[in-house]
């Protein structure tokens, strides 16, 4: 009986390791970096790069993976998730990430998205890495964050960059009271726009 218990726990916990998207070793360091490593570019430009269209006050949410597109933002490699913006007056995006894995391997992560704002000529605007409030709760733990959109931005683009360490969440069961989750390029994020 106890050898069937031990097969049993074994086999749960496998399965849970290998990462939410069933592909085995998707979330489990090094193997996302080396995914993001060989990936190869989709696009030539920011022109070529497929949006999804957003609506004021839907959220939208995507898992970016390793089959995700990937392209070269200011000279670094990202898996990325796109979206065309409504236009409008005082436009604000919500960016919702979690940690993903963290229940039985201590390898887990959290992708800290930055967003990369692009006008209607296919221009990049400007980089914004923004600040990140973490929350747990009965749906598990998440990272928010509020984004003012510049006037000329059409599109924004939800990129993983060197300069996100990570995120702390309080943590009861830690002597530091928090959790350090760090950062990695692959993750579950999503996105909302606010505004008139």
């Amino acid at each position: 009986m106890r050898q069937i218990l031990f097969a049993a726990l074994a086999l749960v916990m496998t399965g849970c390791a290998t990462g939410p998207l069933n592909e085995t070793g998707t979330f489990l360091p090094p193997l996302h970096r080396q995914a993001l490593d060989h990936a190869q570019l989709c696009c030539a430009s920011y022109k070529d790069i497929q949006y999804e269209k957003l609506q004021r006050g839907v959220e939208i949410s995507a898992v970016i993976s390793p089959s995700s597109p990937a392209f070269e933002f200011g000279g670094q490699k990202s898996f990325f998730a796109a979206y065309e913006l409504p236009t409008g007056a005082n436009r604000f995006l919500v960016v919702t990430t979690v940690p993903v894995n963290m229940v039985w391997n201590p390898a887990g992560h959290v992708m800290v998205p930055s967003v990369q704002f692009v006008d209607s000529a296919y221009r990049s605007i400007e980089i914004i890495l923004p600040h990140y409030e973490t929350d747990s709760g009965w749906r598990g733990s998440w990272a928010e964050a509020l984004v003012k959109v510049p006037n000329d931005a059409k599109y924004a683009i939800l990129i993983d960059t060197k300069d996100a360490t990570g995120l702390s969440w309080r943590s009861s069961d830690r002597a530091s009271r928090s959790l350090f989750v760090r950062n990695g390029p692959t993750g579950k994020i999503s996105i909302k726009t606010l505004g008139e």
